[in-house]
């Protein structure tokens, strides 16, 4: 009889020590998670912050596809001038930037910041991307689509 009870107690002991190490390697994986998406594409660490987001839709205009934005920063809907719609975006120096890519065009594009190591996936229509990044150096920066050439605009990062 107290075999029986020890092998019970074995056994339960057992399913305990499964379902713990279950929750803990759950639990470490989420952590995992959180800790690679709060790190930027062009730094080795995480960064704690609201970023700045900024909004990129290709939409399919008179002369073409092309580029059009707006921000949360008082952006007043999407803004894009003549035929090449080659948008600036404006954000301060080490400013955490987000920019969210839409695809509204039939075709496949992309978007790429070289200088900061933003490039996104080649997106189906309708297909969208976010990638985060940190504004680290002062200056102009061109970016582009690079399945078609035509479509580009400037960053401008603040002193």
């Amino acid at each position: 009889m107290a075999r029986q009870k020890n092998k019970a107690n074995h056994k339960f002991s057992s399913r305990k020590l499964i379902w713990t190490c279950g929750i803990i390697l759950a639990v470490v994986g989420i952590g995992y998670a959180a800790l690679m998406s709060s790190t930027p594409v062009n730094a080795r660490y995480p960064v704690l912050g609201v970023p700045a987001n900024h909004y990129i839709k290709v939409v399919n205009s008179q002369n073409g596809p092309a580029f059009v934005s707006t921000s949360t920063k008082g952006g007043k809907g999407f803004s894009g001038s003549g035929g090449h719609l080659t948008p600036t975006i404006e954000v301060n120096n080490n400013e955490l930037v987000s920019i969210h890519v839409l695809n509204e065009d039939h075709q496949k594009h992309n978007f790429n910041i070289d200088q900061f190591n933003v490039h996104t996936k080649d997106l189906d229509h309708f297909g969208s991307q976010s990638i985060t990044f940190v504004a680290d150096k002062p200056g102009r920066f061109s970016y582009y689509d690079s399945l078609n050439p035509k479509m580009n605009g400037t960053i401008l990062v603040g002193k």
